[in-house]
């Protein structure tokens, strides 16, 4: 196998990912019925019916490999809940693949004209219902990958936007003991005093930034984190230059 085929890692499936595994598994299900669709057509004598079920047929063993097994942007069967339902006890992947080789057999009984054209198309017929049964329920299977990751992705959210409060906190502290001592020094403490407040109006960003994360209501609020008039911080620095 080489570097462009290697299947992607599972250990950390984003959430965009796992929408591309949705779509792909979600077709599967419309491509078993348009396979079995075209196979009667053909049986009718539809000249292009058998050709598309070829198509239709390669376009659906390729994804399901991809499904199952990965290449470079998916991750394969990447959890242990996707990997039961394709080799556990549902046999998940086994279906689908007798599933292929009954329609390849069809197909080729169907272009040779032999008198297994009949039984072959009853079996593919017979399997229709079954194999969009297996197929939804796959595709529920990612959905619910899908909410896992999604959960997983808030809480972290979560921690990260806790974290930063405590940040935030702790260096309201600081500027707010800094413009004291600023304010004990007099006119020796104005600078100092020019960079406390331009602190003060970067950690209203921050707590603003903050609420948008985890989506409070303080964030909605009129005036959550409108900064106070003050000094562009360009401006105060460049004017601090001069003095």
């Amino acid at each position: 196998m080489n570097a462009s085929s290697t299947p992607a890692s599972g250990a950390d499936v984003s959430v965009e990912t796992i929408g591309e595994l949705i779509n792909l598994s979600g077709r599967q299900r419309m491509l078993s019925q348009r396979i079995v669709l075209q196979m009667v057509l053909a049986a009718q004598g539809h000249a292009a019916a058998l050709d598309i079920a070829r198509s239709c047929l390669a376009t659906f063993a390729s994804a399901h490999t991809d499904l199952v097994e990965g290449n470079a942007r998916l991750p394969g069967a990447f959890s242990d809940a996707l990997r039961q339902l394709y080799f556990g006890k549902l046999r998940g992947d086994a279906r689908v693949r007798e599933f292929i080789v009954l329609v390849k057999s069809g197909i080729d009984a169907l272009s040779t004209g032999t008198t297994q054209r009949n039984t072959s198309l009853d079996a593919i017929v017979a399997q229709a219902t079954p194999m969009l049964e297996l197929l939804q329920t796959i595709t529920q299977a990612y959905q619910e990958e899908m909410h896992v990751c999604e959960v997983a992705l808030r809480k972290r959210q979560a921690e990260i936007a806790a974290h930063l409060g405590r940040i935030s906190m702790q260096a309201n502290i600081v500027a707010m003991n800094a413009r004291v001592s600023a304010a004990r020094a007099g006119p020796y403490g104005r600078e100092f005093s020019v960079i406390t407040t331009v602190l003060a109006d970067i950690i209203q960003e921050m707590d603003l930034l903050i609420r948008n994360v985890v989506g409070t209501d303080d964030a909605a609020q009129p005036g959550a984190g409108t900064r106070r008039p003050s000094t562009p911080a360009s401006r105060t620095f460049g004017h601090m230059s001069l003095r």
